[in-house]
């Protein structure tokens, strides 16, 4: 409020404080307008107009609403990734009453309907009525959008915690879309290269994502490598990243300590 007074001083000369407020509330609705178009279509372009295709590393296809049918219904579309070797026994909820699809380690659900603005996710080692909350994070969902709600070791191991991503899943003529989310505990931030090629991510630290990145369509190995680049920690088997379509790798860790990663695609149908 202070420096957009004193930008109406400058711009306008001396005005009278009743002609000084009424300026100040003109360009201040006139920002609040602005600021709420953009978010509105920064909204609109985080939801899509058609069906959107998952197919997994090990070739499950499923196929969720478009953001546009999510939207009319007054709910927002959630995944769950399981990165957790040891949370066979897991069920995770998004109120006392929804229970999300239990998903092996290093599998992914499909989208569910979720009709809360404001989700309490719980994770526990029980189904409903002995349900017992391990972890839980709150989230604010928009609806018609799309989330991925990946399930994770807490840093010191010693439980679980969630990170809810919003995925943005769009045909981008000519290029692919990359995602990396580290979901490796005890693994440094890491470094994401195709192999004898580019860095396609630098950087990354344990429970955050990188991307989604445009890429030319590409097909070959990446490798995980330490901060430096020099150490290598992990490799995938050979990929193929259409253009067209969304690309998500996450970079696990076994119980037994390797580190490895899965993959699913995104596309949305023409």
């Amino acid at each position: 409020m202070l420096l957009l007074r004193q930008w109406l001083m400058q711009t306008s000369g001396p005005l009278s404080t009743s002609a000084s407020l009424q300026m100040m509330t003109k360009h201040i609705t006139l920002l609040v307008v602005a600021a709420t178009m953009l978010s509105q279509a920064c909204s609109k372009d985080a939801q899509t107009d058609k069906a959107v295709e998952t197919r997994t590393a090990d070739g499950q296809l499923s196929t969720s609403m478009s953001g546009d049918s999510a939207d009319k219904r007054g709910t927002a579309l959630v995944r769950v990734v399981n990165a957790v070797p040891s949370s066979q026994g897991l069920h995770v909820r998004s109120d006392e009453t929804h229970m999300l699809p239990d998903v092996a380690f290093q599998k992914v659900s499909p989208y569910q309907n979720v009709d809360q603005t404001w989700a309490t996710f719980q994770v526990g080692d029980g189904a409903a009525p002995n349900f017992v909350p391990l972890s839980t994070n709150r989230e604010m969902l928009t609806d018609g959008h799309r989330y991925t709600m990946v399930i994770l070791r807490s840093e010191d191991g010693s439980g679980y915690q969630t990170r809810v991503l919003r995925d943005v899943v769009t045909n981008e003529p000519g290029k692919a879309r990359l995602r990396v989310i580290h979901a490796a505990p005890g693994a440094a931030s890491i470094m994401v290269k195709a192999r004898s090629g580019e860095t396609m991510f630098d950087g990354v630290d344990y429970s955050d994502e990188a991307g989604f990145k445009a890429i030319a369509p590409w097909s070959g190995v990446l490798e995980f490598r330490g901060k430096d680049g020099k150490q290598l920690l992990a490799s995938t088997p050979n990929l193929t990243f259409e253009a067209g379509k969304s690309y998500t790798v996450v970079i696990t860790k076994t119980k037994g300590g390797k580190i490895e990663s899965f993959w699913f695609e995104d596309n949305q149908q023409m």
